[in-house]
């Protein structure tokens, strides 16, 4: 599998606290697909709060290769456990599976991961399109200081 990034390109929106995200590839298809525009409330290092669910935008440590704003979801947050898959392909967090209605299950199939308990301080991000996502299956947790915007609906 190749390297396929969220990657975006930020620019300013107007508003004070809020940047825009262009979509570099379709990691996060079908909820945002490439080239789409999003919105991220800016968040301070270190200052996010993390809920599983939220759109985050972030910058990949340099374990995680290129160095350009990501856009992925947050699947589990500190001192949840997650894993990958049941036998239907499901997510696994704190030993229930989960239904998401958001993931792409057309590509290729999500990459598998052993149970992992996510660190005080970090979360655990997946990209919708789980096949392609160079994302935490791959990288492990993220730091949450390294997350500097949340998507707005």
């Amino acid at each position: 599998m190749g390297l396929v990034s969220a990657l975006i390109a930020g620019g300013s929106c107007g508003a004070g606290d809020q940047k825009r995200y262009r979509i570099q590839s379709i990691s996060m298809a079908p909820t945002f697909e490439e080239g789409a525009v999003v919105r991220a409330a800016e968040v301070e290092s270190g200052a996010y709060r993390p809920r599983a669910g939220d759109i985050v935008a972030f910058q990949p440590p340099g374990s995680w290769g290129e160095g350009t704003v990501r856009v992925y979801r947050v699947v589990a947050v500190p001192g949840d456990t997650i894993s990958c898959c049941d036998a239907r392909d499901r997510l696994v967090r704190n030993g229930a599976a989960l239904d998401e209605p958001h993931v792409n299950t057309d590509g290729e199939p999500p990459v598998a991961f052993d149970a992992t308990t996510v660190p005080a301080g970090h979360v655990f991000v997946l990209g919708d399109n789980r096949g392609v996502a160079n994302d935490s299956s791959h990288n492990g947790p993220l730091p949450v200081a390294n997350v500097v915007g949340v998507v707005q609906p």
